[in-house]
């Protein structure tokens, strides 16, 4: 079996790495993030799990399930149930093997269906967690270290890309991945990977105190790591070509006595071939490229230090012309944290979401007479409620038009429950 480089670079950066960020100051209290609302495990008070953390093992384990029903849909209507479950550890390397760092492993697994596979038919997913092969997977196998007073962070190993870029903190307070997760644009218009497929690569951060940072980095593209059986397919073989991501970003004021606001830019160059869009018959193209922005900010809050309030983000994306698919891409929406001043943690979310079909394939469509795709828009609107320190219940209400983008397909309204544990 053939394996990509970066299998040797994971054990040549084992050599040197620092303290994680959260091993750092333990018993010091911090003050509660603005942008997440952290989960407390299950098992946090259990002998073995403290056992394992004073040793550097800190285990984390998830069950997401989530339930949707639709009104209507080209495949009909009806219930439909995903399930996603994750398993791992992060290690303190310094404690456990008395050299500084930090490595994440993780398992994960999914199965079940989703409204949009079986009923409407629409790019964005009603269920986040579906997909991917919905098979047990080799998710994640990662070493950071951090150098310069932790200003330079080094990365390696096998992991999605997606866990480093163009995520944005709020978009995680939605039951569906067109809000939930990263931007769809590149996803399907690249050789962009989220979470739980891996891939091997390489991150290179720079952080500054003041807030600013800006990463790139080096990640190989095997498209057929996201099928089913493929799910511990950590060769390079179907290897398309190389991911190279540059993002730069600024973040501010994250506690409860600050206004504060995320914003990053990025761009990534896939050197895959692709077809062109608008003329399968045509050459390839020696490349896909694009670029995205996503911001966030805190604008309103009842008192002067409180996690309680109103935010606002929103997302753009640009595809490469002549191979996306999803020429542009856009999300805008909300999160009230705290509307019951004694649940700061429940959240109340509305987003938006539209989906830009390429114009070139719009023309290919209509000249040889297929049905021809405009755009998908999809809104939610749900209520999480934070159960107890480890469980959330989202129920959410959605309402997708023109799903596939095809005018032809009925609009739908969509009721979900997503339920997650964090064990």
């Amino acid at each position: 079996m053939k394996y990509t480089p970066c299998l040797i670079t994971l054990g040549l950066l084992a050599a040197a790495t620092s303290v994680p960020a959260w091993a750092a100051d333990a018993e010091a209290p911090k003050p509660k993030p603005v942008d997440t609302i952290a989960q407390t495990p299950l098992s946090a008070a259990w002998a073995a799990r403290i056992w394992l953390q004073d040793r550097g093992v800190t285990p984390s384990a998830r069950i997401v399930v989530a339930t949707g029903v639709n009104s209507d849909g080209y495949k009909g209507t009806g219930w439909s149930t995903a399930e996603h479950v994750d398993i791992g550890a992060m290690i303190d390397t310094g404690k456990a093997f008395g050299v500084d760092g930090t490595m994440r492993v993780v398992f994960s697994d999914r199965f079940g269906n989703a409204v949009n596979d079986r009923s409407t038919g629409s790019y964005v997913q009603n269920q986040a967690f579906y997909g991917q092969g919905q098979n047990l997977r080799f998710n994640e196998l990662s070493y950071e270290r951090w150098l310069l007073d932790k200003r330079l962070s080094l990365k390696g190993g096998f992991y999605s890309m997606g866990n480093d870029f163009g995520g944005l903190p709020y978009t995680c307070n939605f039951n569906n991945n067109g809000q939930c997760g990263h931007p769809l644009g590149p996803i399907y218009s690249s050789g962009w990977l989220d979470n739980p497929t891996g891939q091997w690569g390489l991150r290179v951060k720079w952080a500054d105190p003041s807030g600013w940072y800006a990463q790139t980095g080096i990640y190989d593209v095997v498209p057929m790591r996201k099928q089913a059986g493929s799910g511990f397919r950590v060769s390079d073989r179907g290897k398309t070509g190389l991911f190279l991501p540059v993002e730069v970003g600024y973040s501010h004021g994250n506690t409860g006595a600050h206004y504060g606001g995320t914003y990053k830019v990025g761009y990534y160059l896939d050197t895959s071939n692709a077809d062109d869009i608008g003329n399968p018959a045509a050459p390839h193209a020696s490349h896909r490229s694009g670029s995205y922005i996503q911001l966030a900010q805190r604008v309103l809050k009842p008192e002067g230090d409180t996690v309680r309030g109103v935010s606002v983000f929103g997302v753009a994306t640009r595809a490469d012309a002549k191979t996306g698919l999803m020429r542009y891409s856009w999300e805008a929406g909300l999160s009230w944290r705290g509307v019951v001043a004694s649940r700061e943690d429940d959240v109340l979310s509305l987003a938006w979401t539209r989906l830009d079909i390429s114009d070139r394939l719009a023309e290919y469509q209509r000249i040889t007479g297929k049905d021809v795709q405009s755009n998908e828009q999809f809104v939610e609107l749900n209520y999480g409620v934070q159960v107890t320190p480890w469980l959330i219940l989202r129920p959410a209400v959605q309402y997708v038009a023109r799903p596939g983008a095809y005018d032809s397909r009925p609009d739908s309204w969509v009721f979900t429950l997503q339920a997650q544990a964090t064990l």
